[in-house]
């Protein structure tokens, strides 16, 4: 008996421990995917401050994941090596700087640099958060804990859409920016003090060719990150140009049209945890993604006929369909490479995430340009979605 309630109570604190470093790693996330969703309700101000065309506008969320594209499976190496304690403060840090560069600017290619900054330390954080999650959680837990982890994002749109759109109306356009330069500050100070490296993670040790050539060679978390490319392509183009569609096509004021748009977030914050508990359970992952997906698509080309209290239920379809995906193409990367080398593999889910998010909000863009059309606009997003469902039924994966 003596020696059972040492163990016990190491059990007890390493089961508490991991939630605290899970919530301060999703804190950091969320500061950073705050500031980066800032902009879809600020687009207008915007437009009018620097005197540019839709396309153009775009940059403003492209250029916040250009530095992903070229610092993703860097970051996963350093991350491999270093550790993610190590990096993330700094990371957040610099989510703040990049917040306040965009918050000064005069001209937009200074706001262009600050979206920029704001990439390279969020490119750390988004490699960074989900390999904390296999070091503090096992196989059969990882499906709950991704999806809570997976909340991230629609958390901080519900939370950016509205609250930038208040403080734009009565402040301008950039004192959001200010305040997510303090909100991110706030969440540097936090993760500094709590996330530790899991027990899990094993020794640290350099990293050999051998493993190098195992975590960039698995088919496995290549699908997955091709699932995440097309995932993002749809949703972030959706939730760029929502706010300007619903005003022009559905005669929607301003406020009521980012709120609608951030509708798509509500339903996902409680189906996100809802899918990755529900997979655990059976045991599966494939049919969640593929059937997703195909939702998604669907669902996309009822918005653009829907009014009214259809509107609503349809984009909130939307975030129920969108759900399925995030938790369970994340767990399909951890459970393919063990926890050492899940920087590697996530750093490859953020390289082709940050392709998706870079062409999704030009490419949107384009197409209302070119088409003048709700329909098509959504049409050609929805186009993304079906391809992730393909390649979902490629994934060998239960």
């Amino acid at each position: 008996m003596p020696t059972e309630m040492p163990r016990e109570a190491v059990r007890q604190q390493a089961s508490n421990c991991r939630w605290v470093v899970l919530t301060a790693s999703f804190f950091s996330f969320v500061a950073y995917a705050i500031v980066f969703q800032l902009v879809p309700p600020l687009l207008g101000g915007l437009q009018a401050e620097f005197g540019v065309n839709d396309a153009q506008a775009g940059l403003l969320m492209s250029m916040a994941v250009v530095p992903g594209i070229i610092l993703a499976l860097p970051a996963g190496l350093f991350m491999n090596r270093y550790g993610f304690r190590s990096l993330g403060f700094l990371s957040t840090v610099s989510v703040a700087v990049g917040s306040l560069t965009t918050a000064l600017a005069n001209d937009f290619l200074t706001a262009l640099l600050g979206r920029f900054i704001l990439g390279v330390g969020g490119t750390f954080l988004i490699v960074g958060s989900p390999t904390i999650i296999p070091q503090w959680f096992s196989h059969r837990e990882l499906g709950k804990a991704m999806g809570i982890y997976g909340t991230n994002m629609p958390l901080a749109i519900i939370i950016a859409f509205p609250t930038a759109t208040v403080l734009s109306q009565n402040f301008g356009w950039r004192c959001p920016f200010y305040v997510g330069g303090a909100v991110s500050l706030v969440a540097a100070l936090v993760f500094v003090v709590t996330v530790r490296e899991g027990p899990l993670k094993g020794e640290p040790r350099p990293m050999k060719l051998s493993d190098f050539k195992r975590a960039v060679g698995s088919s496995e978390v290549w699908k997955a990150s091709l699932i995440w490319l097309f995932f993002e392509t749809t949703t972030i183009g959706f939730l760029t140009w929502a706010p300007r569609l619903f005003e022009r096509f559905k005669g929607l004021e301003p406020l009521y049209a980012s709120l609608l748009a951030s509708v798509v977030m509500y339903s996902a914050v409680f189906f996100v945890p809802l899918f990755g508990w529900a997979s655990d359970k059976v045991g599966r992952r494939r049919p969640f993604i593929v059937a997703g997906s195909i939702s998604m698509a669907l669902t996309l080309i009822s918005i653009a006929y829907a009014n009214d209290v259809g509107l609503f239920f349809s984009v909130f379809a939307l975030g129920i369909s969108a759900a399925a995906i995030p938790p369970l193409a994340m767990a399909v990367v951890a459970e393919s490479l063990p926890p050492r080398l899940s920087g590697t593999g996530f750093g490859i889910v953020t390289l082709c995430q940050n392709v998706g998010i870079t062409l999704s909000a030009p490419l949107a863009g384009y197409f209302l340009q070119t088409t003048q059309s709700l329909l098509l606009t959504f049409l050609g997003l929805s186009l993304f979605a079906l391809a992730g469902a393909i390649t979902g039924l490629t994934i060998r994966t239960r």
